[in-house]
C-alpha cells in the first residue's frame, strides 16, 4: 500500500517530467563545464560520463524514495488530493514550463528584469513572498547550492588525484555569502513570479495554505532532502570527472 501512495503522489507530481527538465539541465550544464574548464576537450568520454551521472532512474528513485521516506501514507494520500486537482495539476504545468523556458539566458535575463521592476506592495508579489518564507525556499536552495559546490570542488580536486585546501574553499565560499544568497534569491523570485502569473490570488492563497498543513511542510522537507541528497551524489561525481578529464589532459 505504501507504494502505492508512492506510485500515485509521483504521478500527481509529474516526476518523470520534472527528472526528463532536470537532466536536459544537467546535461546542458556538463557542455559548458566542458568548455569553461576543460576547453572543450573531454570529448566523448566526458559527455558519457556526464549521462551516466544524470541518470533518469537515479534521479527518479532519489525522488521516490523521499516521497516514500518523508512522508507517512496519510500524508502522501493528502499531497496526492491536493496535487491531483485542478489546481494543483495547473500549478505542476506552470512550474515545468516555466523551468523549461528559463533554462534560456534570454528568458532568464527577461524573468530577473521583470522581477526587478515589480511592484513590492502589489498582491501578487505578497503572495509569492509568502509562498516562498513558508516553504523556507530561499534558505533551503541556497544551503543546497552551497552543499553542491563545495562537493563539485572535492571531486574535482579528488578527480586531478591532487590535494586540495579545503578549508580555503569553504572561506571562499562563505566571504561571497551575501552575493550568493542574493543570487538564489534573484533566481527564485525570478521563476516563480515568471511561473505563477496565471494564477489568481485566490489561487496563490490555496496553494500557500496547503503548503502550511502538516502534509505541505512534510512534501516539502521530503523533497529538499531528496533533491539535496541526489545533487550532492551527482555534483561530486561532475567534479571527479572534470577532475579526471584534467589530469589526462595533463598527462
Amino acid at each position: 500500500m505504501a507504494d502505492e501512495t508512492v506510485d500515485r503522489l509521483a504521478h500527481a507530481l509529474r516526476l518523470e517530467e520534472v527528472v526528463e527538465i532536470l537532466r536536459e539541465e544537467g546535461l546542458r550544464y556538463g557542455q559548458d563545464l566542458d568548455q569553461q574548464l576543460l576547453e572543450n576537450s573531454g570529448g566523448v568520454l566526458f559527455e558519457d560520463r556526464v549521462r551516466q551521472i544524470y541518470s533518469p532512474a537515479f534521479m527518479s528513485e532519489s525522488l521516490r524514495t523521499a516521497l516514500r521516506d518523508g512522508l507517512t501514507k496519510s500524508q502522501r494520500e493528502q499531497a496526492s488530493l491536493f496535487f491531483e486537482s485542478e489546481l494543483g495539476q495547473t500549478i505542476i504545468a506552470l512550474e515545468n514550463s516555466a523551468r523549461r523556458a528559463i533554462s534560456d539566458p534570454e528568458v532568464l535575463e527577461m524573468a530577473k528584469a521583470r522581477y526587478e521592476e515589480s511592484d513590492r506592495s502589489s498582491s501578487f508579489y505578497l503572495l509569492v513572498d509568502e509562498y516562498v518564507r513558508v516553504n523556507d525556499l530561499v534558505q533551503q536552495n541556497f544551503e543546497g547550492g552551497l552543499v553542491a559546490d563545495f562537493l563539485f570542488f572535492q571531486g574535482m580536486v579528488e578527480g586531478r588525484g591532487a590535494l586540495g585546501d579545503e578549508g580555503a574553499m569553504i572561506s571562499s565560499m562563505l566571504a561571497n555569502e551575501d552575493a550568493r544568497r542574493k543570487e538564489t534569491e534573484d533566481w527564485l523570485f525570478s521563476f516563480l513570479m515568471m511561473a505563477y502569473r496565471p494564477l489568481s490570488d485566490a489561487d496563490m492563497r490555496e496553494s500557500i495554505a496547503f503548503s502550511r498543513t502538516d502534509a505541505g511542510r512534510s512534501l516539502n522537507e521530503a523533497l529538499f532532502d531528496g533533491f539535496d541528497k541526489m545533487y550532492v551524489r551527482m555534483h561530486y561525481e561532475l567534479g571527479h570527472a572534470v577532475g579526471s578529464a584534467m589530469a589526462a589532459s595533463d598527462l
